[in-house]
């Protein structure tokens, strides 16, 4: 069983509390502050400088290395998505 569950807006931890929320764009954590943006197939911080891309399968980090897969991903966050599901897992649970 996973870690965390998420319903494509909350990312939610075993026990119901809530890790995450996904506002649009943007990543959020429990108490409303901005972590980062999902944009097109980037990831970036809240300084908006590029942490990671996802293409469907593969998430690799700012110089090109493959750090995980979807497999990898759907692994520790019960839930459906694409990019959204792996903004979670990078910000949080990574």
């Amino acid at each position: 069983m996973a870690e965390y569950k998420f319903d494509r807006n909350e990312l939610r931890d075993r026990s119901g509390s809530k890790v995450a929320l996904l506002d649009g764009k943007y990543i959020r954590d429990h108490r409303g502050s901005r972590l980062g943006e999902i944009d097109g197939k980037y990831f970036r911080d809240s300084h908006g400088s590029k942490l990671a891309e996802f293409d469907g399968r593969d998430v690799r980090d700012s110089r090109g290395s493959r750090i995980a897969t979807i497999d990898d991903v759907k692994k520790s966050i019960d839930g459906i998505g694409g990019a959204s599901l792996v903004a979670m897992w990078l910000f949080f649970v990574r």
